[in-house]
Parts: structure tokens; C-alpha cells; sequence
């Protein structure tokens, strides 16, 4: 009789427990951004219009929104997918804000830095609900005027 009523007990200590557990979840800050290969081949003097140093260029037909490619030095650049990633698709493509270095969504009003190595990509806190940095690619420079960008 005892081993029935211990088992009872611990069946409902444990159950109420268990439903919790499936119904409670921390919040990463993952973003479910979908996987497109990208394997893109970009000539710097026609295509990038030879950015400076700091500046960026907008690519269009690779990834999910585009390509963003930041000159960070004379033979360092960063590449980074458009497609906000809190919207991640193709219709959200971020665009320049008024404020120089800044992306914003026009969708969903998210904003990302572009200003230097460390903070391209990063969020620009408190404006828009994405909570994570842009999706960045592979570069390979070739010394002299392609880029290969791959995922």
C-alpha cells in the first residue's frame, strides 16, 4: 500500500514538472535564416565600382536578398547577405538609412551597422526587432580585382 501511495506522489510532483518543461523555452538569439548556396565570382572594377575604403556595395542575384560587400582595407572585404534576418527573404532587402553606415529594413524597421570590421553586420540596438547580426560569407580576394564569396 505505501509503494502505491509513493508512486502516486511522485507521479504528481513530476507531471505537473513535465508540462512545464515542454511549454517553456529560453530565447536564443538564433535567427531561422534559410540556407541558400552562394558561390559568386565579383570583379571589383565593374561591378563594385571600386568602393573605397569604409564604403559598401549592393550585389543583387545571390543569397536570399543580395550580397553587401564592405571594403575594409585596401585588400580586406566583408560579405554579407541583404535579407534582414529577422524577415529573411527576398522582398526585404536592406537599404541605406539617412544616417551614414546604417542599413535599415524597409519592412520591419531593423537596423545594422556597417562601419568597420568589428561592427559590420551588428545590429544597431533599439530600432526593429531583430535580434541577430546579418549572415556573413566567405571572401577570397585575388590580389588584383575578383572577389569569390561562398557560404
Amino acid at each position: 500500500m505505501k509503494q502505491i501511495i509513493s508512486k502516486s506522489k511522485i507521479r504528481i510532483f513530476f507531471i505537473p514538472i513535465l508540462i512545464l518543461l515542454l511549454f517553456v523555452r529560453c530565447d536564443d538569439e538564433t535567427t531561422d535564416f534559410p540556407y541558400v548556396h552562394v558561390d559568386a565570382t565579383i570583379y571589383i572594377d565593374t561591378q563594385l565600382g571600386n568602393i573605397n575604403e569604409g564604403e559598401h556595395a549592393f550585389v543583387d542575384g545571390y543569397g536570399v536578398g543580395g550580397l553587401i560587400i564592405f571594403r575594409e582595407t585596401q585588400t580586406t572585404y566583408l560579405a554579407f547577405d541583404r535579407a534582414c534576418t529577422y524577415e529573411a527573404n527576398s522582398g526585404c532587402k536592406l537599404e541605406d538609412d539617412t544616417f551614414y553606415g546604417i542599413l535599415v529594413c524597409p519592412c520591419c524597421g531593423s537596423k545594422f551597422m556597417m562601419l568597420g570590421e568589428d561592427q559590420a553586420g551588428t545590429i544597431y540596438a533599439g530600432f526593429g526587432p531583430a535580434k541577430s547580426r546579418l549572415i556573413e560569407y566567405n571572401v577570397y580576394f585575388n590580389g588584383l580585382n575578383t572577389l569569390i564569396v561562398q557560404n
